[in-house]
C-alpha cells in the first residue's frame, strides 16, 4: 500500500480506484480509538501531522498512530495512543 500526504494533511490511499483517507474512528480522541480508512471529508479526524521522529500524531487527537499490540502480523490493527517512542509508532511513507 502507498499512502500519500497532501495538502491538507490528509494521508490517502486509492483502493480500487476510489481515494479513501485514514481516519480516528467516530472522532475518537482517546487511546484505543480504532484507526480505519474511510471517504475523505475534511474533518479534523482525517488531519495527520509526520512527525521528524517518524511518528504520525492525530490533528484532532494529538495521539500517535500504533499498530495494536506491536503486533508485526498481516491485518494487524491500527489505533491512536499515547506517544511512546515504540517501534510500533514509528512510520515510513513511500
Amino acid at each position: 500500500q502507498t499512502w500519500t500526504h497532501n495538502s491538507s494533511n490528509e494521508l490517502t490511499v486509492n483502493v480500487g480506484g476510489s481515494t479513501l483517507c485514514l481516519d480516528a474512528n467516530g472522532k475518537g480522541t482517546t487511546a484505543g480509538t480504532k484507526v480505519i480508512v474511510y471517504s475523505c471529508n475534511g474533518q479534523t479526524n482525517q488531519q495527520w501531522n509526520l512527525n521528524s521522529n517518524g511518528t504520525v500524531t492525530g490533528v484532532q487527537s494529538g495521539l500517535c498512530l500504533d499498530v495494536t499490540g506491536a503486533s508485526t502480523a498481516n491485518g494487524a490493527l491500527v489505533e491512536l495512543w499515547t506517544c511512546n517512542g515504540g517501534s510500533n509508532q514509528q512510520w515510513t511513507l513511500g
